[in-house]
């Protein structure tokens, strides 16, 4: 194809013909108004061109003569195969032209236009110091033909090795030159060099000529002074592009009306030396911010953009989201914080502490907007129904809200994070929003029950799932899988079926339900067997609770009796009843063995209600989701085609130190949330409602819950996690229905996981971590590109482990690590337990989905004590035995840390024994922070009397 420097145009021509030709090959038709007729000649020379040279569109121009055009253009009219045309109407505006005889080709057409001077512009960006071609501008005779020469003498001018080189060399490669001492850098020292690299720069960024004694008047070495002011001035012009006013400091007027290649010029190069030269970048960002003194100090969040140039741009806004955090300006929040959260702020990549800032804030706007988007209360909602409804649609958002800022808040709140009080106070404000929010829904739900009953319609009710839902799936072939998981309330559910309901071949579906009353785990489990009979239950009762309930010759009170009613309801040679931890542990071809001839095998699960009892639940609550996500795959893998997964009851998340108490006579007589009493009175504050009002025969009990999110006081230790009540957040179930037509294949790549321990920063604890392909002639696009992780403590479970953010090719997602195959990235951490103790962590692959070894990294890390960990469980790793001795390579230094680890200390001279002499203790000296590193304690050293000891921190 003849391209249009084959046309012996000049170079502003050259970019008018490029400009047009695309035109022409996008729109067909290209109508071109020219009204002060600058281009009549250029598109005289383009008909010519036409006829000689075989240019690839119509070229057809008016004359002064509307027939002559038109008969011009009625051979392409007539033509089955349109040509792409340019018809060019000097002289014509959209006004004028719809007088002419030209109109319906104008319409038909898109319109053209383009200034001169523009032209001019757009043709010298990145070639000529935009003061040059501002000064050719301001000549009154501009035409094309004089732009084309005056660019191509200015060109010309600039002719030489390094002009050459420079002209193709693009301004991040110049600057890695110029760093690296290159062939440029090397080159500046012959005469009249330095003005053509000069020059070259103002060209390529737009610098104006006097920026460099404006910013940097004193002389340096070249090479160092051209990176310094060319970096100076494209921050400044990334900072004036991104503000949404004018710059207060006159010296970046110049700046502001670059043209848009460079500015786009100036915002990459900034982007390189942030990615590439981090430090030079730290110090040319923190002398320009002194520079723009005013600017920084005058600085509104308002007024800045996305990018954070400068320190100070960052820290402004973190104050200003904290203040509208004050003034529910949930939407300015979230605006601000996306960006940095998300984004790869310079800033927070250097602070990992205000990353964990960001994250609060951003977690604590999402809950506040959710709550504005619920609205204050549960009205319209006329019925049970429409409650369910309504909660099912905006209400559980607040919720799931709500958990997750929870969630961050146990991970990432500590004294080492920026603005740590205004944002506790800030943190605690928005969770008192929630506190008020849920207690009016509560009540409103409440109220609702007293009207409309406290038992929904049957398609609603706990009671009739198994019946209407597990035994139409299981009529089908093959195995359904029930998953019965105690406490997952709605909210875990929804964020579960986002996770599962986008899997390839796959039909699911999100019900909910309303748990039984009242919302406890005897209840609630047993419900969900087959055990109603023509609607109704018959509680067991023991000391006025509800144990379970009867079922034609025997009673459902635990996983033995459910087991044998769901067996005999539903048929089949076997009926497994695992655990979640057998599925997750348990080899694939006994996993398969197991459900091979089952009708319907039942997976149950205690954690997230042991570990909310516990006082972990907002820590746990992501892992346990990733472990449903877990077991599912490893079920489909096995066979299963079908899954039901729901929840005898779900639970409120309150504030256990402030959170509301009511009493109800003796502090011994109610449970947290509810109270069975003989007495049909009424209390303030309360609602009350007959057993057999819920469909209960055989007993005259009452059920008693507070009305609100209050509960009773039980005079015992109050925690933050509790049910038993009727709230929506306590009754509400999810029904997450999954039917898949294939099994779910995993990828057949074998993965490594290489980690080292890094300096811990801000608190938390620092590994790097790679995911490497391990598989043999491998190619790349054979694989997964993320492959999901997740961090444990293999020796012990009372540690609790929080992930914190993460740096580089991954990202945090569904209470896992997203890694990047073949990218590093540095994972931050934290370890809390009931005491203190070195412990030993563990990269896993917890989701089947692919083929990945797993990695212990060396070293062991230091465990934070807690006051909400779970007491009774230690954490200390080394009463596990001596197994830790095994990962210090050397015999000898095992014996060291054998007799540190049996008598609590041990001497230099003792060292030098059991090593073999001095020499060899000096070198254990040297390596000792190494080597204690694999010990489960920690280990100091003191000097007494002129004695070194090595001692045991803590001796158990």
């Amino acid at each position: 194809m003849i391209e249009a420097q084959d046309y012996l145009l000049g170079p502003v021509s050259q970019m008018l013909e490029a400009e047009l030709r695309a035109g022409v090959r996008k729109h067909g038709v290209l109508v071109w108004l020219d009204l002060d007729d600058h281009y009549s000649g250029f598109v005289d020379a383009l008909i010519r061109l036409r006829a000689q040279l075989g240019l690839p569109y119509l070229v057809c121009a008016w004359r002064g003569s509307f027939l002559e055009l038109l008969l011009t253009l009625e051979p392409e009219a007539g033509g089955t195969q349109k040509t792409p045309l340019l018809i060019h109407l000097p002289g014509f505006t959209q006004d004028t032209v719809r007088g002419t005889p030209l109109l319906e080709l104008y319409e038909a057409g898109v319109r053209f236009r383009k200034a001169l001077d523009t032209l001019v512009t757009e043709a010298a960006v990145g070639r000529v110091p935009q003061g040059q071609v501002a000064a050719f501008l301001s000549h009154a005779d501009l035409t094309l033909a004089g732009a084309d020469a005056w660019l191509t003498a200015t060109l010309n001018a600039r002719s030489g090795e390094l002009a050459d080189t420079l002209r193709n060399l693009p301004l991040t490669a110049l600057m890695d030159d110029l760093f690296a001492a290159g062939a440029v850098a090397d080159r500046l020292d012959a005469p009249g060099n330095e003005a053509v690299l000069w020059e070259h720069v103002q060209a390529a960024t737009g610098m104006p000529a006097d920026w460099r004694d404006t910013f940097a008047p004193v002389a340096v070495a070249k090479s160092a002074q051209v990176t310094f002011v060319s970096a100076g001035w494209a921050l400044c012009v990334e900072y004036v592009h991104d503000l949404s006013r004018a710059p207060t400091d006159p010296r970046l007027q110049p700046a502001i009306g670059l043209p848009a290649p460079l500015v786009e010029a100036c915002r990459t190069l900034c982007a390189h030396l942030r990615a590439h030269h981090p430090a030079f970048y730290l110090g040319v960002s923190e002398d320009t911010a002194g520079w723009l003194g005013d600017e920084a100090e005058q600085a509104r969040a308002q007024d800045l953009g996305r990018t954070d140039t400068f320190r100070f741009e960052e820290e402004t806004i973190l104050a200003a989201a904290l203040t509208a955090l004050g003034a529910d300006r949930w939407a300015a929040v979230l605006a601000w914080a996306g960006p940095r959260v998300e984004g790869d702020s310079f800033w927070l990549q250097r602070e990992p502490a205000r990353i964990s800032a960001w994250k609060l804030v951003e977690a604590a706007a999402r809950l506040g907007a959710a709550i504005e988007a619920a609205g204050p209360t549960l009205q319209p909602a006329a019925d049970l129904a429409a409650a369910v409804e309504r909660y099912r649609q905006t209400g559980f958002k607040v919720d799931q809200a709500h958990r997750h800022l929870e969630q961050r808040r146990i991970a990432l709140l500590y004294p080492q994070v920026p603005e740590f009080e205004a944002l506790r106070t800030r943190l605690d404000r928005v969770t008192g929003l929630w506190h008020d929010w849920a207690e009016v829904w509560a009540l409103d739900f409440n109220a609702l029950c007293l009207v409309s009953g406290f038992l929904p319609e049957p398609r609603l009710q706990q009671r009739t799932l198994f019946r209407e839902v597990v035994e139409p799936l299981v009529a089908a072939n093959g195995p359904t899988a029930l998953f019965l998981i105690d406490a997952l309330r709605y909210e875990m559910g929804e964020e579960l079926f986002r996770l599962l309901g986008e899997t390839p071949l796959t039909r699911s579906r999100l019900d909910a339900r309303l748990a039984e009353l009242p919302t406890v785990t005897a209840v609630g489990m047993n419900a969900l067997a087959p055990v109603a009979q023509h609607a109704r239950l018959k509680p067991v009762m023991t000391d006025a609770e509800i144990r379970g309930f009867l079922t034609g010759e025997f009673a459902v009170c635990g996983p033995e009796e459910r087991k044998r009613a769901m067996h005999g309801k539903v048929g089949g040679a076997t009926a497994p009843w695992l655990t979640l931890d057998e599925v997750l542990t348990r080899g694939e071809s006994s996993l398969k063995q197991a459900v091979a001839r089952a009708r319907l095998v039942v997976v149950s699960s205690l954690e997230i209600d042991e570990a909310g009892e516990n006082g972990v639940g907002p820590a746990f609550f992501d892992h346990a989701i990733q472990r449903l996500r877990a077991a599912w795959r490893l079920l489909r893998d096995a066979g299963v085609r079908r899954f039901v997964i729901t929840a005898d009851h779900g639970f409120l998340l309150v504030d256990a130190a402030s959170g509301s108490v009511q009493s109800h006579g003796r502090k011994v007589d109610p449970n947290r949330r509810h109270v069975l009493s003989p007495h049909a009175a009424n209390h303030q504050g309360e609602v009350r409602v007959p057993l057999t009002a819920l469909g209960y025969e055989g007993t005259d009990l009452h059920l008693m819950m507070p009305q609100g999110t209050a509960l009773f006081d039980t005079g015992r230790r109050r925690r933050g996690f509790v049910h038993g009540g009727n709230s929506l957040q306590e009754r509400v179930i999810p029904v997450l229905i999954l039917e898949h037509r294939s099994a779910a294949g995993v990828d057949t790549m074998q993965y490594g996981i290489e980690a080292r321990a890094l300096e811990a920063v801000a608190g938390m604890h620092c590994i790097e971590v790679q995911v490497v392909s391990r598989s043999q002639g491998a190619l790349d696009f054979g694989g997964a590109t993320e492959v999901e992780l997740a961090l444990r403590v293999p020796e012990t479970t009372a540690v609790q482990v929080d992930l914190c953010q993460v740096r580089g090719g991954g990202r945090l997602a569904g209470g896992g690590l997203q890694a990047t195959v073949g990218q590093p990235l540095e994972l931050f951490f934290r370890l809390t337990g009931a005491d203190d103790a070195r412990v030993l962590v563990e990269l896993v692959h917890p989701t089947a989905e692919a083929k990945v070894t797993p990695c212990t990294v060396e070293g062991r890390f230091a465990v934070v004590p807690s006051r909400s960990a779970p007491a009774g469980e230690r954490t200390n790793s080394d009463e596990a035995g001596t197994d830790w001795l095994t990962r210090i390579a050397d015999a000898t230094v095992r014996q060291v840390f054998a007799h540190l680890a049996a008598h609590g200390a041990v001497t230099e001279s003792e060292v030098a024994t059991l090593l073999g002499g001095q020499r060899a203790a000096r070198r254990f000296a040297l390596r000792f922070e190494e080597h204690a590193r694999n010990a489960p304690f920690g280990v100091r050293i003191d000097v007494v009397a002129g004695v070194k000891r090595y001692v045991k921190d803590r001796d158990d």
